[in-house]
């Protein structure tokens, strides 16, 4: 097995190879479209908040889990190879060691535990929430494994944190693979070729393509529902609670969840064009071939979704939104900072462009909000008090996944005190959730994720492009601070789709 090429199987298979390639080409064509449908899906579903729509999400997780499931037994029985980014050195004679076959094992582990973990926690519950009686129900359960106060909560989110994992691994696995049209070029970069000439896969650049125009999409939408004054999200339908236009934008009921998805998306997609100008520019220095500039479409998509985290008024949006684009601007002056101005002017011209024009349309409502922003903290941290109380009483296993809404009325100082279904600070709820040991596993699991680009085997990631994505993670890691952004289907689902694009991406192809 060792010397069979990818896209051939051994010879007592060979009468079904042309069968089996397929089925596999049919199962990754699946998938892509049901990665697309996940990507669209999603933030127009009024940002999947709704139990009808995580279900919808929820299935297209399941079935992105299945197909990649009969992939991975399709590859493992060598019925069919096909090329894998990740494993370029079987295209080399040269002897190679790929690190991407440990980091993908050290994820697949901990996926399973995060996974087991919640299972636990809802089938060794310790109580049931009776809501109609404002009560819990105690039942016995092992106590020195993870158990749940809300058992019907836990297996929600269980079902939930399942159809996300598939969704991680259906996207992961899909830009792992190398379309048969792209043989030679991973051919030609496992035997030398400069990896900094060639263009980010096409299929890498597909999906931020649907990303950006989605992403624009939902810009303009949000843009002119916030200018007409409608109450109405997507001018279809009026929420339960910010029933005023001005806490809206777009299908968000809650302007700050519009603008954590913008600042989650905009930097990527602008650390995506960057890499296809730093590739095709250093192409034409080394050989003078001109190629096609079709990404430059990505740069209106920044333009328009950097504005909306102003225009939204939000002030976390906003405030986050400046901090990155000051860090994108001097990314991209030290990339390769002596040559290429003209392109760098352009970019940074459209990051000011974005700041300015949300400025013009958002700030004179946004400035009176800014001004207010330590009297929020202030209201928030009395929250946050309580639910530090609640911590301390579960430190180690927490209350359960999802658990929060029903239990912090238990915790409440005196019966009128707010009663918030999201605590506005992620990080502390995931901490009373899930305790040190859950939060640990996902902590871990994240880690694996960035250190990933640091070693051999994937897809070669420009390193402006890896620190633009890593900076809208760690802003939507700031927003979690003070907000929920965690809580949202649809966030949180664009962030395990950059997770699972981080997980493919290193800075050297092959050793």
């Amino acid at each position: 097995m060792e010397n069979i090429k990818p896209g051939i199987a051994p010879a007592v298979v060979r009468h079904t190879v042309i069968d089996i390639s397929r089925l596999y080409h049919w199962l990754d064509i699946a998938s892509e479209y049901l990665i697309y449908l996940a990507i669209i899906f999603g933030p127009w579903a009024f940002g999947t908040t709704q139990t009808w729509s995580i279900k919808v999400m929820n299935w297209v997780g399941y079935c992105l889990g299945l197909l990649f499931l009969l992939k991975l037994f399709i590859r493992i029985s060598g019925a069919y190879l096909p090329g894998r980014w990740s494993g370029l050195f079987s295209y080399s004679r040269r002897k190679a060691t790929s690190f991407a076959k440990y980091f993908d094992i050290a994820l697949g582990v901990l996926t399973i535990l995060i996974l087991g973990y919640c299972f636990i926690s809802a089938y060794n519950a310790r109580a049931v929430y009776r809501p109609e009686f404002w009560r819990l129900d105690y039942r016995d359960a092992i106590m020195w494994m993870p158990h749940s106060y809300d058992a019907q909560s836990s297996w929600f989110m269980f079902w939930m944190y399942l159809g996300l994992a598939g969704l991680f691994w259906g996207v992961k696995d899909w830009l792992n693979t190398i379309p048969q049209g792209e043989d030679g070029i991973a051919k030609e970069i496992a035997d030398g070729l400069n990896q900094k000439s060639v263009l980010p896969p096409t299929r890498l650049r597909k999906l931020f393509y649907v990303l950006a125009i989605n992403g624009a999409l939902l810009a303009v939408e949000g843009i002119i529902q916030r200018v007409t004054g409608t109450n109405k999200l997507l001018w279809l339908v009026e929420p339960t609670i910010h029933k005023n236009a001005e806490s809206q934008f777009g299908p968000y009921a809650y302007r700050s969840n519009a603008s954590q998805y913008f600042n989650l998306l905009w930097p990527c997609v602008l650390g995506l064009w960057w890499a296809c100008v730093s590739s095709v520019k250093h192409q034409r220095r080394l050989s003078g071939i001109y190629t096609g500039k079709t990404f430059n479409i990505l740069l209106p998509c920044v333009l328009l979704m950097a504005i909306c985290p102003i225009v939204s008024t939000s002030r976390g949006g906003a405030v986050v939104m400046w901090a990155l684009s000051i860090f994108s601007i001097i990314v991209l002056l030290m990339a390769r900072w002596r040559i290429w101005w003209g392109a760098k002017a352009f970019a940074m011209l459209i990051i000011a462009g974005s700041i300015f024009a949300g400025l013009m349309l958002g700030w004179e409502e946004l400035a009176p909000r800014l001004e207010m922003l330590e009297q929020g903290y202030k209201e928030r941290e009395f929250m946050f008090e309580t639910g530090r109380r609640m911590a301390e009483d579960n430190p180690v296993f927490g209350t359960g996944p999802g658990t929060f809404n029903n239990l912090f009325q238990f915790y409440r100082r005196f019966p009128n005190e707010y009663w918030p279904a999201q605590l506005h600070n992620d990080w502390l709820e995931t901490l009373i959730t899930f305790g040190y040991v859950g939060t640990g596993l996902i902590l871990l699991a994240f880690c694996v994720v960035i250190l990933k680009w640091f070693f051999t085997g994937g897809i070669y990631g420009d390193k402006s492009f890896v620190m633009l994505i890593w900076a809208a993670l760690v802003g939507c890691f700031i927003h979690a601070r003070f907000d929920f952004p965690f809580q949202i289907h649809s966030i949180l689902a664009l962030f395990l789709i950059l997770c699972a694009i981080l997980s493919c991406l290193t800075r050297k192809a092959e050793v």
